[in-house]
């Protein structure tokens, strides 16, 4: 069990700790972004890496009957330093009515959506843009 811990150990050390380097067959960040938020992408998006939704259907929208509340932040991924937190402290922003993150990977996004809170990590190398208008919220994942 000792020698499992131990090559475990140097395994990390050698690959740099845990995977934080962007795997060319993971989905992007604009993906991940919504499965994890539960929030539907069309089958064929304008892009594989941009999805634009609305938190109120067609029918609430039609019918007045809709309203929603979003909300986005940004955290540094542990091990944290001063400079983490200062690296991320503009990243998310306030633009008319809503607000836009410009994310550079690593950390940790918080996004709240149709009463659903998640935490989806930009990895080291990825890039993103979100941007949350009313009940509105675009995800554009850029290559790096």
């Amino acid at each position: 069990m000792r020698h499992v811990a131990t090559a475990l150990i140097l395994l990390m050390l050698a690959t740099g700790g845990m995977a934080t380097q962007v795997d060319p067959g993971m989905p992007n960040f604009c993906l991940r972004l919504a499965a994890d938020g539960g929030i539907e992408v069309p089958a064929t998006p304008p892009s594989p890496r941009v999805w634009t939704a609305n938190a109120v259907n067609f029918r609430q929208r039609f019918f007045g009957s809709g309203s929603a509340a979003t909300s986005v932040g940004v955290t540094p991924v542990e091990p944290v330093t001063v400079e983490d937190y200062r690296r991320v402290e503009n990243m998310c922003r306030p633009e008319g009515q809503g607000a836009i993150c410009d994310l550079v990977g690593p950390v940790d996004f918080k996004f709240s959506w149709k009463g659903r809170s998640t935490v989806t990590r930009l990895h080291s190398g990825e890039r993103a843009t979100i941007s949350v208008k009313g009940t509105r919220a675009s995800c554009k994942s850029h290559l790096s």
